[in-house]
């Protein structure tokens, strides 16, 4: 249980942890002792406080109290702990946001939106908008169509045809500093995994027949075969080391700060995500050199070369 709790990287959570731990070892604490030590976390003393009334509701719901007023960890009950009004707010703003509809059947999200009808706003619009690139309305209706089908496919363990070409979903992914999409796929008759741009598609259908029942395996197996990495040697110039740790801060690395400033970085990625290994290196410049693989450098190199010739 302290693992789980451990694996959450939340202080509130390994608190409790500790406290039913202790409990159960045979110490005592009053309802009022309980919260004395959570409000000492420094969430409560150095940052925003989060609300303290879902931190009472959360001791209520965790524990009983017998007739002196010490805490008993119940052997047998049903937990519901509430969900503070950031979240709901945060809740209903994903919810309310066209872009998102996707991940939803549209009447359980009618249903969800209809229940925090009356939470605040996350924030006031007039204030925040996302930019975006130039696509016509047209454009971004059919992403999101494609999108939706996608989602229902993976929900429901079917096929789907791309363009035309029938594939088995696998997961979907999304680039966050890219703002774009991904479906991780099998395709048969490859015998392959393609990661695909879902805004690079024109239609997608649903399938009529289930993926096999060995697609998961398939994907583990692809994921484990088709590891690679890539060194770089990061100057300390123009925040690029800083930069270079956001750009790569989903993979997982190691590095190594050198006298002079200078980062030694290797990083390791699917083969899958290899293009968009690339496409971050690229955008670093000059501030940094790949040590290896000399195949990596040399696609770096054709590169840097196609775009010199667009300017001959």
């Amino acid at each position: 249980m302290q693992s789980l709790f451990d694996d959450t990287k939340n202080s509130l959570f390994r608190l409790l942890c500790q406290i039913v731990n202790e409990i159960c070892a045979g110490g005592k604490f009053t309802r009022k002792e309980i919260l004395r030590r959570i409000f000492a976390l420094p969430e409560f003393i150095y940052l925003e406080a989060p609300e303290k009334v879902r931190e009472e509701e959360i001791v209520d719901a965790l524990f009983n109290f017998d007739g002196d007023g010490f805490a008993v960890v119940p052997t047998e009950k049903k937990f519901s702990l509430p969900i503070s009004d950031t979240e709901c707010s945060w809740l209903r703003a994903v919810l309310a946001d066209e872009e998102t509809a996707f991940l939803l059947p549209a009447d359980f999200r009618k249903k969800l939106l209809a229940c925090l009808a009356n939470c605040p706003p996350l924030y006031e619009k007039n204030l925040w908008r996302k930019l975006r690139s130039e696509q016509n309305s047209a454009a971004r209706k059919n992403f999101f169509v494609n999108l939706s089908i996608i989602v229902e496919a993976l929900r429901r363990r079917r096929k789907v045809f791309v363009d035309g070409q029938s594939v088995s979903p696998c997961r979907l992914e999304y680039d966050l500093s890219a703002d774009k999409y991904f479906l991780i796929a099998w395709r048969e008759e490859a015998r392959t995994i393609e990661k695909m741009p879902v805004e690079g598609f024109d239609t997608v259908e649903l399938s009529g027949k289930q993926i096999p029942d060995d697609t998961d395996e398939r994907l583990e197996n692809f994921y484990s075969a088709h590891v690679a990495e890539v060194s770089l040697e990061v100057q300390n110039t123009r925040n690029a080391v800083e930069r270079c740790f956001a750009l790569f801060s989903s993979f997982d690395k190691k590095a190594r700060l050198q006298d002079d400033g200078t980062c030694v970085l290797t990083i390791s990625y699917s083969l899958l995500d290899e293009e968009e290994i690339l496409e971050k290196i690229l955008s670093l410049g000059a501030t940094v050199t790949i040590t290896a693989p000399e195949s990596i450098r040399e696609r770096i190199r054709q590169r840097f070369i196609e775009i010199n010739n667009l300017y001959e």
